[in-house]
């Protein structure tokens, strides 16, 4: 996990520093770049420095190595979920923008290749796995007293199946499209979740 990880920051806290942002935003870019050309375990720090123009000190102020800056690029992805779900879909609400999930994925094949030979995609698909559940928890209507689980067992059962489902995606191409795969989710998602939670859904925020 990256040093300037947003994990636990609050409204309240000040806005970040633009310098900061534009730095930490280059560093990143690079590094996916290079994983476009290349396997991770064959950049160095040095390739992300030339590639985003930024200094060796603004590096180490804020990362501690290279797997610090993926791990900084994936909360970034993890932030835009944030922003797709609040767009809306023809689904109504939803618990995990999975469409645009999907076709992220399907576009950034030589991306996951690189993870997969460097020995880091089980990692981000294990940190998908953790945001989506606590995505999902997020959205989840309280749990009426005496329901038969905790809304926190009931999201990380639901990002289970999710996890599941794209994995079954990335393995059937062609089986069916992104926006399928949304669908059937949800739609396996606010069954289980009204029987579970004894009347509760989906919420509308």
């Amino acid at each position: 996990m990256s040093n300037n990880s947003p994990e636990g920051v609050r409204n309240s806290a000040p806005e970040p520093d633009p310098r900061v942002v534009r730095s930490t935003s280059a560093l990143g870019r690079a590094l996916i770049e290079l994983i476009q050309e290349r396997n991770l375990d064959r950049i160095t720090v040095q390739n992300i420095l030339d590639r985003a123009g930024v200094g060796r000190t603004t590096f180490y102020a804020h990362y501690r190595n290279k797997e610090d800056v993926l791990h900084s690029s994936f909360e970034h992805l993890f932030a835009a979920f944030e922003v797709w779900l609040d767009r809306g879909s023809q689904l109504g609400a939803r618990l995990f923008p999975v469409e645009e999930f999907l076709s992220h994925v399907g576009d950034e094949q030589r991306l996951a290749e690189s993870l997969r030979a460097s020995g880091q995609l089980n990692q981000f698909w294990g940190l998908c796995g953790a945001h989506a559940a606590r995505c999902i928890e997020r959205r989840l209507h309280d749990a009426p007293a005496g329901s038969p689980v905790p809304r926190q067992l009931l999201a990380r059962m639901l990002s289970g199946a999710l996890m599941e489902s794209i994995s079954w995606w990335r393995e059937h191409p062609g089986a069916a499209s992104p926006a399928q795969v949304d669908s059937a989710f949800h739609e396996l998602a606010r069954g289980v979740s009204r029987k579970m939670l004894a009347g509760g859904g989906i919420s509308e925020t």
